[in-house]
């Protein structure tokens, strides 16, 4: 699993945005910022969040507008008219957040196919965007985020992933977050191999072998075949009739006898290769075991 640490990015804004604007612009806390309309008409005024006397010092010329000095009250919505009801262009303009690496994203794949999903804390108030950079270099589209009050979440995929190849580069997540006062710019860079975490095993039998009961399963559905390419190292945990708890490893099969005395049975699996990064544990089955 990625994990990357804490966020504390967003101020709280008046109204939270719901999309990114089609047009915004970044600036550092206490500099300048010129913003342009575009438009060829002279004469025009601007607005800021409609308001055509804002708190903040602003010197237009032609078409642009230099903001002196950007700070929060600063930030906002220019809209540039050339009369009442003529709106000409808009450009959203935020501070840049000097707080990128605290971000606290967890990443996860469940198998070597490509696809992986990533989510992190945030303020309600803020809206992201993701893509991802693939390990060829090429870029794939913005991808809006979802959220869930101060969850965000996100899946992408890299169709041209190899399963049977190794990975000689990482891939790379790009996200962009903005609310109506900041703006985050965030990269970070990982092998698949390295965040995979594969579903639970799946379909436990019982199958009894003469004097011998034993416990079959499958692989998690989502997993890659052939088996004897992507093997996976099983986790048994018996719970026996006396409360106590016995616990078994098998690699390379999907079957095995049935200690004697056990009542409970759950499954993990992970990938014997890579980080020990196991799967949640399957469901308890209850067992009538031979005494």
């Amino acid at each position: 699993m990625l994990v990357l640490v804490g966020l504390a990015l967003f101020l709280v804004p008046a109204e939270p945005l719901t999309a990114f604007p089609p047009k915004f612009q970044v600036g550092k806390l206490n500099q300048d910022v010129v913003v342009r309309c575009d438009t060829s008409e002279q004469h025009i005024y601007w607005t800021l969040n409609g308001d055509e006397e804002p708190m903040a010092e602003l010197v237009p010329e032609g078409q642009k507008l230099t903001i002196v000095g950007l700070d929060l009250p600063a930030t906002g919505n220019y809209s540039c008219w050339a009369g009442p009801g003529h709106l000409l262009d808009t450009t959203y303009v935020v501070l840049s957040s000097t707080r990128e690496e605290e971000l606290n994203v967890s990443c996860q794949a469940e198998s070597y196919n490509g696809s992986f999903h990533c989510s992190w804390p945030g303020p309600p108030s803020a809206i992201f965007r993701a893509r991802l950079i693939r390990s060829d270099g090429s870029v794939g589209p913005w991808v809006p985020v979802a959220s869930e009050q101060d969850q965000f979440s996100t899946s992408l995929a890299d169709t041209l992933f190899c399963p049977f190849g190794e990975e000689l580069r990482p891939l790379q997540l790009h996200l962009e977050g903005l609310s109506d006062t900041s703006y985050l710019n965030l990269s970070r860079h990982f092998f698949l191999r390295d965040i995979v975490r594969p579903e639970p095993p799946q379909q436990l039998i019982l199958q009894q072998r003469g004097e011998q009961l034993h416990l079959a399963w499958a692989p998690p559905a989502s997993w890659p075949l052939p088996k004897s390419y992507f093997a996976l190292l099983y986790h048994l945990q018996y719970e026996l009739h006396n409360g106590s708890q016995v616990e078994q490893f098998v690699e390379g099969a999907e079957e095995t006898p049935v200690p004697v005395g056990a009542g409970w049975v759950r499954i993990s699996c992970r990938d014997p290769y890579t980080p020990p990064a196991w799967s949640p544990w399957s469901a308890w089955m209850g067992l009538d075991a031979p005494q």
